[in-house]
């Protein structure tokens, strides 16, 4: 469809959404899911396929069924609950939860339920994907919403955002001081949170799922195509999730969960992040080809 090469992989379009498949998934269990990764467009991108007549958002968009112990005893039934319809024939269901890609065991736990199923991934430069991860912990301490429950309880073990970055401070931590936090936690080799450098380690976190998954079950999209090529985009994801080109003319742009800094990323930590990520993207750009990110 394009010329241009369109940084993502997912070479046999439709292909595991065809009618054998509809058939063998229950109706309301989802046709494909967006992984990941964090700050890199997840929102934008369920927003606009949920715009798709025949494609449906799950409410909330984020489950994280996979990926937290509290749900584990939960079972498919109590997660297929939250994709619902009126009318399910035709229709393709999908969630959107960006810790997926990066937690632990969740594309073991993920692929012994939907071992077919698609599996959406963007990837955003690594070094603005940290910045825009800091302002929003940032933006969750000055907004006061830190000490919520969710923070306290129920964490996976090796979860120490909350302690690290939030517990008995009076002002949030700057950029430098999360990351050299974060640096601390990777020489000692444990904990994985907080996890603003981490989460940018993308090859590494795609090679897990390819322990389970194919990687033609994987399409991975670059950040600024989705922003800047959007229609041409979705028309990929729909041909990938085999569902119905609608030309996307009736498309409401508007970006979501848009995040605007206080002040831009100091030189010295943009050098160090670049320096940081030099290496890890070059095997990244090895592996898929380049990413328009």
């Amino acid at each position: 469809m394009m010329k241009r090469k369109l940084s993502l992989l997912g070479k046999k379009p439709g292909y595991l959404l065809s009618q054998a498949m509809r058939a063998i998934l229950p109706s309301n269990s989802p046709g494909f899911i967006i992984i990941g990764a964090q700050k890199c467009g997840t929102s934008s991108l369920h927003y606009y396929l949920n715009q798709h007549p025949d494609l449906v958002a799950s409410r909330p968009k984020e489950l994280h069924f996979f990926n937290r112990e509290i749900y584990f005893d939960k079972d498919l039934r109590w997660y297929n609950s939250h994709f619902k319809h009126m009318y399910r024939k035709g229709k393709v269901f999908f969630e959107s939860t960006p810790a997926y890609i990066y937690h632990p065991n969740t594309a073991r736990h993920l692929y012994e339920s939907y071992p077919e199923i698609c599996l959406l991934v963007l990837l955003r430069d690594p070094v603005n994907r940290a910045y825009s991860a800091y302002n929003h912990y940032r933006d969750i301490f000055e907004k006061g919403l830190a000490n919520r429950s969710i923070w306290s309880k129920n964490r996976r073990q090796g979860n120490c955002l909350y302690e690290r970055l939030y517990r008995n401070r009076t002002s949030f931590p700057t950029f430098r001081e999360c990351i050299n936090i974060e640096l601390e936690l990777l020489a000692d080799n444990c904990e994985f949170e907080p996890s603003i450098l981490r989460r940018g380690l993308y090859l590494e976190q795609l090679k897990e799922y390819w322990r389970y998954f194919s990687k033609e079950q994987t399409l991975i999209i670059g950040f600024k195509d989705l922003i800047e090529r959007t229609e041409q985009i979705l028309t990929c994801v729909t041909d990938f999730v085999g569902a119905r080109d609608v030309g996307w003319s009736f498309l409401n742009r508007t970006p979501r969960n848009a995040r605007f800094y206080p002040e831009p990323m100091h030189t010295e930590d943009n050098e160090f992040l670049e320096d940081f990520y030099l290496l890890p993207s070059r095997a990244l750009f090895e592996e898929i080809g380049p990413v328009a990110w």
